[in-house]
């Protein structure tokens, strides 16, 4: 009699043929979900199995685990035969019959019988009939539907777009990430997956798939991004199922007005140079509804790189973005706001998020069970702290989505955690020899938890505060004006100085309290020009670290940014370029920017296209902090005559509004402030009917609290 194998003796024979070390019967159980009992069970039906192939049998190694470890041609041998089991040596699974009868549904362009489906699987049509009602209620997740009609037999009808949608999720739900992407890196499909994996990307068996690579990492270069392992697998797959449905005469749709808004995008123009090496390389005529939706996977990718300037809606995700983490922190009870890492991350998370919402992408998060049971709170509480980027996009994120928004806090409450117990590192500076420093070592280690990162003298404390991450230096000589602080104290240690030692050590944060509450004395009886300034000279006059002040910048309000001399009125453009250069060279006499970061601005939308120009007739220019800012500012001008810049929707424009920041967010209330401004028609009719600056400046400090 000879042995098959079912789906998880499939698994396990499977996983230890890709192990290089022993792996122990109680991890395998774990991963399988069955007991050692029935685990060792199933190591003799695979000893049974590879016996009547005459191949070598498992190793048992006691204290060490099951291991299989043949000669490598056998190994090679043993890889064919997984992936050439036919249903007499493998038994399928309910799911696993379930996943190929959809692969052929989806695959085929006209019905296919109940009797050649029994045939294929080997199973009687009862059988077959039973999962066809799971084959109907996973085909309605998808708004298709299994048509059956006599004589003819069965297939999968609805629209094109829904169909690939199902093959793509086919593809994801049958195919963990790793073997997604060791399918797109081979040329057919050699891979040693199971018969159902082998058999769904069977509609992929005549396609040069490393044509597509090649093609899809042409399109990273021009779009200067790097797409994420999954979105790169998930774009290829998409195009190599695109090019299939073509080739059978199944072109996809998509409305006009969507079409044409995506024409304006720089990803856009890069589906159209894709397209044209895939019609070529595959000799088919590739319609542009096709570009438009390769141009929404390339919107809706995740990336792990990207060298370019935000896009079309950078403005209204870092105010959507302001208020998920304003939420955050009232929920959390931390601060988020300046965790730059964290707003970063959300950024570039939810930019694509927009896209994948809009035209339901799949983001498949092979984490998600992980996250939901290692971080169940946290995750129910992200879901709460996203209503603001749902409410912008008029749909609910899934979970998926929020498995990995809450991996972005997670890993955010980690860096709060660590900072909180993070010793400080101390510098020593002694003048009097190695006795006395090593004294003062001690001395300082039996009342703090610091780390003492050196002993320099007094010569030695540029090169070593460059060198080691200091945030306090203690020393037995006076010292000069230096950025970092620094505390006097006897080589000793008597109480006094263990006192004023410890109002620096074990409540750093405190004289930045005591800032905050002189600032606001100040404010309460002088008109403050600059904040940051007084808050940098400040801190230095109160001996703050560069790094506490920071941690605090403080986020003027618009009329503390958006001044009489930051605004000209009527001026003469006579095309985007001339608009753009000239609210930037405002910027720059009022020293907020270099010369290059104008050069930037107009090099943004050169390569993006015209998403600055967010509303009817308002522009709003802007790069990168680190491309000439200064500090924050904002410029405001009006133009004689409005002129286009190749948005179809808000152009002309006749206001534009340049924008420079010093990091993500401290011009945000500023920003805030100013978006409600632009909602204000009173505003924006007196911006264009004004020839008074003042009357503008007066207009905002009148509306402002």
């Amino acid at each position: 009699m000879i042995t098959i194998l079912d789906e998880r003796t499939f698994k396990i024979l499977k996983m230890l043929l890709d192990s290089n070390a022993p792996i122990k019967i109680s991890e395998i159980s774990k991963t399988l979900g069955v007991s050692n009992r029935t685990l060792r069970y199933d190591l003799d039906r695979i000893d049974d199995f590879l016996n009547d192939k005459k191949l070598p049998q498992l190793n048992r190694k006691p204290g060490l685990g099951i291991e299989y470890s043949p000669s490598p041609e056998k190994r090679q041998l043993v890889k064919d035969i997984l992936r050439e089991l036919n249903v007499n040596s493998y038994i399928l699974s309910k799911q696993e019959r379930v996943n190929i009868i959809l692969s052929e549904l989806l695959q085929q362009k006209n019905y296919i019988t109940i009797d050649y489906i029994a045939d294929k699987l080997m199973v009687s049509r009862s059988t077959v009939l039973k999962d066809l009602e799971e084959i109907r209620e996973w085909l309605k997740k998808y708004n298709l539907n299994l048509k059956s009609t006599p004589r003819h037999g069965i297939m999968a009808e609805g629209e094109e777009k829904r169909l690939r949608r199902a093959a793509m999720r086919l593809l994801i739900e049958a195919m963990d990430i790793d073997s997604a992407l060791d399918f797109v890196k081979s040329p057919v499909y050699m891979k040693n997956h199971s018969k159902v994996e082998g058999t769904i990307a069977n509609l992929f068996s005549d396609m040069d798939i490393p044509f597509i690579e090649i093609a899809v990492q042409e399109s990273e270069r021009e779009l200067n991004t790097v797409f994420s392992d999954e979105a790169y697998s998930n774009l290829v797959l998409h195009i190599a199922i695109a090019i299939k449905r073509i080739q059978q005469g199944r072109d996809i749709a998509m409305p006009r007005e969507e079409l044409n808004a995506l024409k304006s995008t720089r990803e856009y123009k890069v589906a159209c140079s894709l397209v044209d090496k895939l019609s070529k390389g595959f000799k088919i005529i590739i319609p542009e509804e096709e570009i438009g939706y390769i141009t929404v996977h390339f919107l809706g990718s995740s990336i792990t790189k990207i060298n370019r300037a935000e896009a079309e809606n950078w403005l209204e995700l870092h105010l959507i973005t302001n208020e998920i983490l304003k939420r955050a922190a009232e929920e959390l009870g931390q601060e988020m706001g300046k965790d730059e890492q964290l707003f970063r991350g959300l950024l570039e998370h939810l930019r694509p998020a927009v896209y994948r919402l809009k035209n339901d992408l799949t983001l498949k998060n092979p984490l998600l069970k992980e996250i939901k049971r290692d971080y169940s709170e946290l995750f129910t509480q992200v879901k709460g702290f996203m209503l603001p980027f749902e409410q912008y996009v008029g749909k609910s994120l899934n979970e998926e989505e929020i498995g990995y928004l809450t991996m972005h806090f997670g890993a955010a409450l980690e860096r709060v955690l660590n900072r909180n117990t993070h010793r400080m590192n101390i510098l020593l500076v002694c003048g009097t020899g190695l006795g006395t420093a090593k004294l003062l070592d001690t001395r300082i280690r039996a009342h703090f938890n610091v780390n003492i990162v050196d002993t320099v003298s007094y010569r030695q404390i540029d090169e070593a505060a460059i060198n080691k991450a200091v945030d306090l230096i203690v020393t037995t000589v006076p010292l000069n004006k230096q950025e970092i602080p620094w505390v006097k104290v006897n080589a000793l240690l008597p109480e006094e100085d263990v006192k004023i030692l410890s109002t620096y050590i074990n409540t750093p944060k405190s004289f930045s309290k005591e800032l905050d509450e002189l600032i606001s004395i100040i404010e309460s009886y002088c008109e403050v020009k600059d904040y940051n300034q007084l808050n940098t000279r400040l801190s230095t006059f109160l001996n703050i670290s560069n790094k506490e002040v920071e941690r605090r910048t403080i986020t003027p309000m618009l009329k503390e940014v958006l001044k009489a001399e930051y605004i000209e009125l009527n001026v003469v453009a006579n095309n985007w370029e001339e608009a753009v250069r000239a609210g930037g060279e405002l910027l720059r006499k009022n020293d907020c920017i270099e010369s290059r970061y104008i050069d930037e601005t107009v090099k943004a939308v050169k390569e993006i296209g015209p998403y600055i120009v967010i509303a009817p007739g308002i522009a709003m220019p802007h790069a990168r902090p680190e491309l000439g800012v200064k500090k924050i500012g904002m410029s405001l001008i009006s133009l004689k005559e409005p002129v286009c810049f190749g948005n179809k929707d808000n152009d002309p424009v006749r206001i534009v509004i340049t924008v420079c920041a010093v990091d993500h967010s401290s011009h945000l209330k500023a920003l805030s402030e100013l978006v409600e401004f632009l909602r204000d028609e009173k505003f924006i009719d007196t911006v264009l009917n004004t020839m008074d600056k003042e009357h503008i400046v007066s207009y905002i400090n009148s509306k402002s609290n």
